[in-house]
């Protein structure tokens, strides 16, 4: 069956799947960590529109500016073009999950490198599966630094013919990109220079390393055109989450908690991907390398989150999909194509099993918050927003209310009735609707997900005064360090 087509078949047709998928997974806005509004989002939003919701990681110089930098034309398109939605989110996601491709493009070529049932094996897969496809849109650090990481390992591992200097050039910039998006993926993209460069100074390294350099240029461009000092993002990263340790203040988790997470989500699917991954990694041990190093490096930080190691999950499902087809290739040709059929129906089956079970509650983490901030800047007159009773974190964001109006915490009855005139809109969680003055009428109440974030726009008539007195989101996240 797989012979009936030839290499570029298999890897537009891969492609296309994938494309579908993604862009499926990028219209309905929802959130998966709040981190990505806040990070990114926001701040990109703050270079569309100005007013923008500030953490403590921007304001104590931790992350890069080029990301949102990079996401301010699409942002900025959407919102031309429609104002008053959340256009300009779906646009930065459509591009995001169009950026996402070439790590499906990656592991094809990957493949094909092999033969054309592992070609579509590998294609399949990467553009199927279901984590690849649920961070395709994130404007996430570790979604959008693994693409160009796959670039690079496209450009030295995926040819048949031997990388040559410019490929090693570009693969450096690519690298150096990816580096600068996620410093931590350092560890892996070392690994990969090791295995590929070897010991050829002058044919490899020194393209390679150029090619890096010119990335650390591109982005000290980006942060001087912020007014910030080049490269202090990750010095002060390092310092602040690494040596001050305050990355521990959002959990910590023992040295195995990683198999434990992947244990959790791949379920009874971590045992067969594993041992189908240990098959791959004959044909290719630089990426099982990658992912063994990476996933080391991060069980020792005590700080543990899934996406962390998005870099060693896709690097090991792509293994498993290499591993798949070497085991297809001794089934009998004339049983071939369907067999080939069935572990495509398996993988598919399979991945979607694992993103309706104890994945599930990701799709939808935050979408209570983000539907009632959408709700609560629909009208274009809104003045004033109040979150009333918010929870200890985070809760507001300028890039989804969408409004040049100020956004307050509240968090008493009393506050609220004293300072009314500031805000014409209430968001708060369902058990606190009653407690507001009745001028203030119910509008929705979306579904708060397994979070505890507020999830109910209320809205009264008339405008609004500013009010010096009430404590701004902004100047409650100062005052509390977050």
């Amino acid at each position: 069956m797989i012979a009936r087509f030839g290499d570029r078949q298999i890897f537009w047709g891969a492609l296309l799947l994938a494309a579908l998928l993604r862009t499926a997974a990028s219209i309905p806005f929802t959130v998966g960590w709040f981190d990505e509004i806040w990070q990114y989002l926001e701040p990109a939003w703050h270079l569309v529109e100005g007013p923008w919701v500030q953490t403590w990681d921007y304001r104590s110089g931790i992350r890069s500016w080029l990301i949102p930098e990079l996401l301010v034309l699409p942002m900025g398109v959407g919102h031309a073009l429609s104002p008053d939605t959340t256009l300009h989110l779906t646009i930065v996601r459509l591009t995001l999950a169009a950026l996402s491709l070439v790590v499906v493009g990656a592991a094809t070529a990957l493949g094909l490198r092999l033969s054309r049932l592992h070609g579509a094996m590998a294609g399949f897969v990467a553009a199927i599966w279901f984590e690849l496809i649920f961070f395709a849109p994130r404007a996430l650090s570790e979604p959008i630094a693994l693409a160009p990481l796959m670039g690079a390992v496209w450009l030295l591992v995926a040819r048949r013919e031997a990388p040559g200097a410019w490929q090693f050039a570009l693969a450096g910039l690519l690298m150096g990109l990816s580096f600068v998006a996620r410093i931590h993926y350092a560890p892996a993209l070392l690994v990969l220079a090791l295995f590929t460069a070897k010991r050829d100074w002058r044919g490899a390294w020194l393209p390679l390393v150029a090619g890096g350099l010119a990335a650390l240029a591109i982005d000290a461009a980006a942060n001087l055109a912020m007014g910030a000092v080049p490269f202090r993002w990750a010095v002060e990263s390092v310092r602040i989450n690494i040596v001050e340790n305050r990355a521990a203040a959002y959990g910590t988790s023992p040295i195995t908690g990683y198999l434990g997470l992947f244990g959790h989500y791949w379920h009874a699917a971590l045992v067969p991907l594993v041992l189908l991954a240990s098959v791959g990694a004959k044909r290719y041990p630089v990426l099982f390398w990658m992912a063994a190093v990476h996933l080391l490096f991060h069980s020792l930080i005590g700080h543990k989150e899934y996406r962390f190691v998005l870099v060693s999950a896709a690097l090991l499902v792509i293994l498993a999909a290499i591993g798949s087809a070497d085991l297809l290739r001794h089934v009998a040709r004339r049983r071939l194509a369907l067999a080939t059929a069935g572990a495509m129906a398996v993988w598919a089956g399979g991945s979607a099993a694992l993103a309706a079970g104890n994945f599930a509650p990701n799709w939808t983490m935050e979408a209570g918050l983000a539907d009632a901030l959408e709700r609560a800047g629909r009208p274009a007159k809104t003045c004033g927003l109040a979150l009333y009773r918010p929870r200890t974190t985070v809760a507001g964001s300028h890039a989804l209310y969408r409004r040049d109006s100020p956004i307050y915490r509240v968090e008493t009855r009393g506050d609220v009735e004293r300072h009314a005139a500031a805000f014409d809109v209430v968001v708060t969680g369902p058990a606190h609707t009653g407690e507001l003055p009745p001028a203030y009428r119910l509008e929705s109440c979306a579904s708060p997900g397994i979070t505890d974030a507020p999830s109910c726009v209320l809205r009264r008539a008339g405008g609004c005064t500013p009010d010096p007195a009430l404590q701004t989101l902004n100047a409650w996240l100062v005052a509390t360090g977050n």
